[in-house]
């Protein structure tokens, strides 16, 4: 598909931070002509941090504007970022992010937004209202209640009885982007949640959340299940129980199977399984620790990029990484996670 002036291409993450982010551009984009005025066509890209180099691969040309919401900055973002600013020289550029990899690499790219918002704080669809909201725009209650049922989920907090009930569907809502890992029911929920008025969910949509609820309480016995069978095989690597799951979890759920083992181990864990085509590390510390081992790695020439939050860091390693030089990278930095 060729794009042109006409059109706002919004590429965003596949979870809930990313579609709500994406519902709050929608709104402004139809009701306030923001980022650009008129009438535009709105297009769609949910992604991650290494599949967005895809990009380019479905559209040709220059959208009118280009909004990144909740991407990392990682190589395959600057890349599709740096082709943007050397080939669109008209389009108005909107990012917004919260991971800390991005304020570590976005150096001189940082002039060269229309708008830029960076907040490790706060989640990318709560940085998005208050950025809009200072322009002057007026953000229906209904997005910001997401926003800040966002904000209650990312911090692990526990939500008053007045949010409750939206922190409840906007996980569901995650839960399900996550799982049906879908571009048309993720681009449905985010048409659906920019809209102001109180619209009930259609039949099917409600059945793909339940369904999606089911298969989350099977999925979280499998995750429970495995932790179990690969905490025995850790190894002590400094303060971390290293574990190498390459040959025994090659599925989807790394991290949260990583977070549930420093859980019931009560300790920091670094966990070494496959993605693809690619080994990653797994870091998952009880502290803000994670993602400067994880820097620590790439510095050692063991590994390529990090990405994640301060208390979990995913490494993409490189393919020729020596196991013994990152353990004792690990051993080294043990002092940090303790």
């Amino acid at each position: 598909m060729i794009l042109n002036q006409d059109f706002v291409a919004v590429i965003a993450d596949w979870d809930a931070d990313g579609a709500v982010s994406a519902a709050i551009i929608t709104y402004t984009q139809l009701h306030d002509g923001f980022p650009l005025d008129g009438k535009r066509t709105i297009i769609y890209y949910p992604t991650g941090a290494r599949e967005v180099a895809h990009f380019n691969k479905k559209y040709e040309g220059c959208a009118g504007a280009f909004v990144i919401l909740d991407i990392p900055l990682t190589s395959e973002l600057k890349a599709l970022l740096n082709k943007v600013f050397n080939e669109c020289k008209d389009s108005k550029v909107v990012y917004v992010d919260h991971h800390p990899i991005t304020f570590e690499k976005i150096g001189s790219l940082m002039d060269k937004f229309y708008i830029i918002g960076m907040n490790m704080r706060k989640p990318t669809s709560y940085q998005l209202v208050e950025i809009l909201e200072k322009r002057g725009l007026k953000i229906p209650q209904k997005l910001k209640l997401y926003a800040e049922a966002v904000k209650i989920i990312e911090l692990g907090k526990r939500p008053g009885e007045d949010l409750a009930k939206i922190v409840e569907l906007v996980a569901s809502i995650s839960r399900a982007l996550k799982l049906e890992h879908k571009p048309d029911f993720w681009e449905k929920m985010v048409k659906w949640m920019s809209n102001p008025l109180p619209i009930p969910l259609s039949k099917d949509d409600l059945e793909i959340l339940e369904r999606v609820k089911k298969e989350v309480a099977e999925k979280d016995k499998e995750i429970e299940k495995a932790a179990v069978d690969l905490a025995i095989t850790a190894e002590k690597v400094g303060v971390f129980k290293f574990i190498d799951a390459r040959k025994k979890w090659k599925r989807r759920g790394v991290t949260s199977l990583a977070t549930r083992i420093s859980r019931n181990l009560r300790a920091p864990v670094a966990l070494l399984a496959n993605l693809g085509n690619s080994s990653i590390l797994v870091i998952k510390t009880r502290n803000n620790s994670a993602m400067i081992i994880g820097n620590s790695l790439v510095e050692e020439g063991l590994a390529i990029d990090v990405g994640g939050h301060g208390m979990i860091a995913v490494v993409k390693l490189k393919n020729d990484f020596d196991l013994k030089k990152l353990k004792e990278v690990l051993i080294r930095y043990s002092k940090l996670a303790d």
